[in-house]
């Protein structure tokens, strides 16, 4: 029934594109930009109720701060997928505070506590960013899906300074236009709708969509002990996804658990998780990059097949 409905909202959307062009693009934009309706569940709010929170306005943005631990402690930073909210990572948060970190969870627009409002990964990634300059540097950062493509995309203008020394990747999206494309296919858009809705996405932003190649943004980061999540059965972002970012991170490890999903909240992928903010231990499974591709090189676009 949902499949059909979004069919259905795609089909009014070019039809209307016929009379209105860029009305439909720009609705189709919003539709794109806008979360879900929130679902916070009791056990979720029980959990949030444990932290200090701050509301605040974040690099334009009204957001909700969940902040746990003492504050001189090492941060732990903490940003989930797509229509999620700050409960995600309940499993994660009491075992970092007892082991002696700080940790900094939030609600982006239209996520968990925080007001409705629109999204993307650059607002996303504005966000983060304004958060480890507040509050950084980071010494860990963990990213779920939407979170994790965004805090690649927030380190890029950072000052190495404030890049953490651990950063955990959770089965995120590695090429923006793929997201976009996904999106076309869902809703069935007509191409001439969809590159209009593109363009007008690439004015507001100032940016070609090609530009956010969150995968090589990663060759830049030596520095930074990578450590990739991802089911290869997972349902909404391609495995292929964290085999790119693996390809050009270098001394990257990729750990693929054949459990999980998409949410990736086991108890065993939990615990790798922590294992590797706490120690840098990682599972005996993932596999190590050590040649990986120089994102400087001409050729690398054609090569990963972009």
């Amino acid at each position: 029934m949902r499949r059909i409905l979004i069919k259905a909202l795609g089909l009014g959307l070019n039809l209307w594109s016929l009379i209105s062009p860029q009305l439909a693009a720009k609705t189709a934009v919003k539709i794109f930009s806008k979360p879900p309706k929130p679902q916070v569940r009791p056990k979720e709010r029980q959990f949030l109720a444990t932290s200090r929170q701050v509301r605040r306005e974040v690099a334009g943005q009204h957001i909700v701060e969940y902040h746990w631990g003492a504050e001189d402690a090492p941060l732990v930073l903490l940003s989930y997928g797509w229509a999620y909210n700050a409960g995600r990572w309940r499993h994660f948060v009491p075992q970092l505070v007892e082991a002696g970190y700080r940790v900094l969870a939030y609600d982006p627009p239209g996520h968990g506590l925080a007001p409705a409002g629109l999204m993307n990964i650059p607002a996303n990634a504005a966000i983060i960013r304004t958060l480890l300059e507040d509050y950084g540097p980071a010494y860990s950062i963990v990213g779920h899906s939407f979170g994790g493509s965004s805090s690649v995309y927030a380190l890029k203008d950072l000052p190495r300074a404030l890049h953490p020394r651990r950063m955990v990747i959770m089965a995120s999206f590695s090429f923006a236009p793929r997201i976009f494309l996904e999106y076309k296919k869902a809703l069935g858009l007509w191409s001439p709708l969809y590159w209009r809705m593109v363009r007008g996405f690439e004015k507001r932003i100032g940016h070609s969509i090609d530009h956010f190649d969150f995968a090589m943004m990663t060759a830049a980061f030596p520095h930074i002990e990578g450590l990739l999540i991802h089911d290869p059965g997972d349902p909404v972002t391609p495995y292929a996804e964290s085999r790119r970012y693996h390809e050009f991170w270098p001394e990257s490890f990729l750990y693929s658990p054949r459990e999980g999903g998409h949410h990736l909240g086991t108890a065993g992928i939990t615990r790798a998780t922590l294992c590797f903010i706490q120690n840098g231990e990682v599972p005996e499974q993932a596999e190590r990059q050590e040649r990986p591709l120089s994102a400087e090189h001409d050729l690398v676009r054609y090569f990963v097949g972009l």
